[in-house]
């Protein structure tokens, strides 16, 4: 079975991108670090074709260091540069642009559409929704250009925005590739918020959540709840969560929904420790 969310907008994103590319000298995609694989739209290879491919990955922060330090080795032996940052405090931004420009100066080919009044190079910034691509240009201008959220699809149409005298940057609609058919991708685009919130069940999420992070060992989220050690079954570590945060409904009876949303929310800020959600 698989799983789709395509709004109309995205559709029109696409081919938009694909007509942009003869303007482009460099992409700079933005994936969440806490999931590259899960967070790559396969689709925007095809529309970039050969133009040179900066990775970003954001919310490093939030991430495990070593994880991340394994995915910036993957993409460096394929031959892609990996960059972490953390666009909260621009950590690694400056060293994005610097890699983007040295990436369009070099690749730079004949089929670049130039002229006497073309001064900047150009970037295109893809991603899908809410991995931070408008929040990587916020900082990459120093200063507040494009909306942000915490929700996916804040960025409806593409805009161009001036970084500085030598560089112009794409912003594009967070585009989900049509069809996800692994469920495990399907969790950790969940999981980090980049889907919207009427299609999952966040009871299950959340409960998926707990047992990841058993799994990778953070237990962080038992202290934090009042999880005793020996509760190894997570729909009762999330009743754990819900009488630790008073989510009681009329009658006594708990508020799982609400419990849940709290331990996604607490998962997505980084309050129950950095973790990731793949490996290379």
């Amino acid at each position: 079975m698989g799983f789709s969310w395509y709004p109309g907008h995205m559709a029109k994103a696409v081919s938009q991108i694909k007509q942009s590319m003869k303007l482009i000298d460099v992409v700079i995609e933005i994936l969440d670090a806490r999931a590259p694989r899960s967070t790559e739209n396969r689709e925007f290879a095809e529309a970039v074709g050969n133009k040179p491919r900066i990775v970003v990955l954001n919310k490093a922060d939030l991430a495990d260091p070593v994880a991340t330090r394994a995915w910036v080795d993957c993409y460096t032996e394929a031959g892609i540069c990996a960059v972490p940052t953390n666009c909260r405090t621009g950590e690694g931004v400056a060293e994005v642009i610097a890699a983007a420009s040295a990436a369009a100066k070099a690749g730079a080919g004949p089929d670049v559409q130039r002229g006497p009044s073309r001064v900047r190079f150009r970037t295109a910034v893809l991603g899908i929704p809410n991995v931070g691509k408008s929040s990587f240009i916020n900082r990459a201008a120093k200063r507040a250009r494009v909306k942000t959220g915490d929700r996916p699809g804040v960025t409806r149409a593409k805009q161009w925005i001036v970084i500085d005298r030598n560089l112009e940057m794409l912003d594009t609609p967070g585009i989900m590739p049509p069809r996800v058919d692994d469920r495990g991708v399907w969790f950790a685009l969940a999981a980090l918020g980049c889907l919207d919130e009427s299609i999952y069940d966040v009871e299950a999420l959340a409960t998926g959540l707990i047992a990841r992070l058993d799994s990778v060992g953070l237990a962080a989220y038992r202290s934090r709840y009042g999880v005793c050690e020996g509760c190894a079954d997570p729909h009762e570590a999330l009743k754990h969560v819900a009488r630790s945060r008073g989510c009681m409904m009329a009658g006594g009876e708990l508020d799982m929904a609400r419990a849940a949303d709290i331990l996604v929310r607490d998962f997505r800020s980084g309050k129950l420790g950095r973790a990731t959600l793949e490996m290379p």
